[in-house]
């Protein structure tokens, strides 16, 4: 049964809720410490507006794909295939907790600044009527995890959000405020789109151009010397 205001019922102990406070105050220690690695900030390139939580990352998926098209020709058993694009989607979900009736309303409240983020910008309204505007500037995203979600200087990577979904947990309650139900504990989905910024791929000779895709990370080795006595 789900229960609100931390009021729970017959027979369900402070476990949860305890467990809760404790992994809060402490990821909140962690990512205090190493604001780079753990939290994961939110930016609105269309109204610079800002939005981080703590990164209690609970799922990380980064698909690449790539993609080919293909001409069926006479006497091939096999269409021709030519490259067309290499994409990239990241999947991610990540709790959101509230040790205090505080910390859980300023969680819900930027929150709702993510949600505001999907929306555009538009123009000053047109004539008499408030529905009359054009829009001026999409929805896109900068958004920066450690070095999952980052350009390879660093910055927050941009790309568009095609997906939020907000899952609160009602076995870990809610607090009330003026009426309105505040979860402790919610998880957050979303899924990302990033958009290539710089050319990615290799020159003649075998370097590639972005040396640091996608992780922050430079090529291991270039060009190894041969293994004395191996054959070439």
């Amino acid at each position: 049964m789900a229960y609100v205001g931390l009021v729970q019922p017959e027979g369900l102990s402070t476990a949860v809720v305890g467990a809760t406070t404790r992994a809060q105050n402490s990821f909140n220690d962690i990512a205090a410490k190493n604001s780079e690695v753990g939290m994961i900030k939110f930016t609105s390139v269309a109204s610079g507006k800002e939005v981080n939580f703590p990164a209690f990352v609970t799922s990380f998926n980064d698909n690449f794909t790539v993609s080919f098209g293909g001409d069926t020709v006479f006497g091939r058993n096999d269409p021709v295939k030519h490259y067309q694009s290499t994409s990239r989607q990241i999947q991610a979900s990540f709790d959101i907790l509230g040790d205090s009736k505080a910390r859980a309303k300023q969680n819900f409240q930027k929150y709702s600044e993510l949600i505001k983020m999907c929306y555009p910008v538009y123009s000053s309204q047109l004539g008499n009527s408030n529905l009359a505007r054009t829009i001026k500037a999409p929805p896109l995203w900068r958004i920066k995890y450690a070095n999952y979600i980052s350009r390879p200087d660093g910055n927050g990577l941009l790309g568009c959000i095609s997906g939020i979904s907000f899952v609160p947990n009602f076995e870990a309650g809610h607090f009330i405020d003026d009426n309105k139900m505040l979860p402790l504990v919610y998880s957050m989905s979303f899924n990302f789109e990033p958009l290539h910024e710089t050319t990615l791929g290799f020159t003649e000779s075998g370097r590639f151009l972005e040396q640091t895709f996608p992780y922050g990370f430079q090529q291991f080795i270039e060009n190894p010397p041969p293994i004395p006595g191996s054959v070439t």
